[in-house]
C-alpha cells in the first residue's frame, strides 16, 4: 500500500505562488484598512470627547505593538492556510494533467488517485469514471475490429493468389490490425 502523502509541498509552484500572493495581498490590504479605520475612529473619538482620559499619542503608542503583532499573525496564518489550500488544488490538477497527457497518447491503463480531502476529488473521480468507460468502449471496438479482421483473413484464404482484389484486402486487414494496436488498455 502506498502512502497518500505527497512528497513535495510545491507541486505546481506558479499556480501555488499565484494563489499565495493573491491571498497575502488581500489579507494585508484588509488588515491595513482595518488598522487605519481603527486609528481614525480613535482619533475622532478623542477630538469629540476633548481627550478626557488619555492623550491620543499615548493611546496610539499602546496600541501599536498589539496591532502590529495581530497583523503579523493574521498575515502569516493566511499565508500558511493559502499555501495548504493551494497544495490541495495543485495536486489534483497535476494528476489530472498527467492523466490527460496519457489519454492523448492512447494510454488508457493508468488509474487516477487523489487524496480524499483534496479539493478537486469529485472532478478527478468523474474523469476516472470517464476513462474507465472509454477503456470499455475501446476494448469493445477493438474486439469488433479484430473479429472483422479475422473474417477478412478467412475470406482472403478463399481467394486465389492471383485475384485482383487480394492486395487491397490484405492491406485492409493489416490496417485493421494496426488500428487495434494503437491503444493500451
Amino acid at each position: 500500500m502506498t502512502s497518500k502523502k505527497r512528497r513535495r509541498f510545491w507541486i505546481d509552484p506558479p499556480v501555488q505562488a499565484h494563489m499565495l500572493l493573491t491571498v497575502l495581498v488581500l489579507v494585508t490590504a484588509s488588515v491595513l484598512l482595518v488598522s487605519y479605520s481603527m486609528l481614525r475612529g480613535l482619533e475622532n473619538a478623542f477630538v469629540q470627547s476633548g481627550q478626557l482620559f488619555h492623550p491620543m499619542g499615548w493611546c496610539a503608542q499602546k496600541m501599536r505593538l498589539p496591532m502590529a503583532l495581530s497583523m503579523t499573525i493574521a498575515i502569516l496564518a493566511s499565508g500558511l492556510i493559502s499555501l495548504v489550500w493551494s497544495h490541495r488544488f495543485a495536486g489534483p490538477l497535476r494528476v489530472l494533467a498527467a492523466a490527460i497527457e496519457r489519454l492523448k497518447a492512447g494510454d488508457l491503463t493508468g488509474a487516477i488517485r487523489v487524496r480524499d480531502n483534496d479539493a478537486l476529488k469529485e472532478i478527478v473521480d468523474e474523469f476516472s469514471e470517464m476513462q474507465g468507460a472509454l477503456r470499455s468502449r475501446v476494448a469493445s471496438d477493438r474486439a469488433l475490429a479484430e473479429g472483422a479482421a479475422a473474417k477478412l483473413s478467412q475470406a482472403l484464404e478463399g481467394l486465389g493468389q492471383d485475384h485482383p482484389a487480394r492486395p487491397r484486402l490484405e492491406d485492409a486487414a493489416r490496417e485493421i490490425k494496426d488500428i487495434c494496436k494503437g491503444y493500451r488498455l
